[in-house]
């Protein structure tokens, strides 16, 4: 599924209206689902990260709509395992909405324990896509990533990645690298992606797949030395920064995306209104600010783009760990 369907007018700066995909006659009958209490979007990360930016710049706007407190509700730990866990336990009745990242297709595959199962959830909408670039030591010996490619591919495996952690996105996207090239390279996990930036600064890392919004600002400030977006087209943000796909490796294609996703139950017309709710909000010309601001990508999707984006990102990424036998280890 492209990834990129809704974007060139936000590159440019302006702002899309997204919109719902218009009701048949039966669902235009029956009377639009309202919640009777509040709602909590359960996020199972911290503070501070890319999804909790997007959850809170859109809380309002969900609040206005709905006619009910909205609240964001962290419960992190073990990758986003005990907020997908909380979630899947909650009445199906629309008032708890999990803030599903990719690490919660991950989670299941990385280990038994995770303690859910991807069947049971649905998806509401893919609300945005955050790029992952890749970023090396100051004097690392390449410039462009055709001589990174290069360099690594006859290194021996004597180079080191970091990342935020075993089963994370930047791992994975390191670890799908190194199986499309035959490369081997020492992995460094992380407790978060500043203190992985932090060790790559001061040398005693040579390279890191990170998200963009957690590096754009030392890019920008020529704090890090990006070589390459791992997403299958470039960057608004960053328009001169190639694509891995575009130099080295075709079909190569890596990223974050946050998501709305409720447990399996919930009635369609819940979804179907959620769902209205979710493309409301991301219209909201302060969030779209929030979007631009960090490198976002935004998607908007209805239920069924949804649904496939899941399907998708749950068969390569499953592929990919049983492939490397990845799981998830202290860090």
């Amino acid at each position: 599924m492209p990834p990129f369907s809704r974007r060139a007018a936000l590159g440019a700066g302006a702002f899309a209206l997204l919109a719902a995909p218009p009701l048949s006659r039966a669902q235009s009958a029956q009377p639009a689902w309202s919640p009777t209490g509040p709602v909590r979007l359960v996020n199972g990360f911290a503070p501070g990260g890319s999804p909790d930016i997007l959850a809170r710049a859109m809380a309002p706007h969900a609040q206005a709509a709905l006619g009910q407190p909205f609240t964001v509700e962290n419960r992190p730990g073990a990758g986003g395992s005990i907020g997908a866990r909380y979630a899947a336990q909650q009445p199906a009745d629309g008032h708890v909405i999990f803030l599903a990242a990719v690490s919660a297709v991950i989670g299941p595959y990385m280990s038994p324990n995770a303690g859910y199962r991807i069947e049971e959830f649905r998806p509401v909408s893919l609300l945005t896509i955050t790029p992952i670039v890749l970023v090396v030591r100051q004097d690392f010996p390449a410039q462009t990533i055709q001589e990174f490619h290069q360099v690594v591919k006859g290194s021996q495996g004597r180079f080191t990645y970091a990342s935020a952690g075993s089963g994370t996105p930047h791992q994975l996207a390191a670890e799908l690298y190194s199986m499309k090239t035959g490369t081997q390279m020492t992995h460094v996990p992380f407790r978060g992606s500043a203190p992985a930036l932090t060790e790559l600064r001061a040398g005693r890392v040579d390279m890191t797949f990170v998200d963009l919004a957690s590096a754009m600002g030392q890019i920008r400030q020529g704090g890090l030395k990006a070589l390459a977006v791992t997403t299958g087209r470039r960057i608004p943000a960053l328009p001169d920064l190639p694509t891995v796909a575009e130099s080295v490796l075709p079909d190569f294609e890596a990223y974050t995306w946050v998501m709305w996703w409720v447990p399996a139950a919930t009635p369609d017309p819940v979804v179907r209104r959620l769902n209205q709710v979710a493309l409301g909000a991301l219209n909201q010309p302060d969030v779209l600010g929030r979007v631009n601001e960090f490198g976002f990508l935004l998607e908007g999707t209805d239920i069924p783009r949804a649904e496939a984006h899941v399907k998708g990102e749950t068969e390569k990424w499953s592929g990919l760990i049983r492939a490397r036998g990845l799981k998830f280890e202290d860090g």
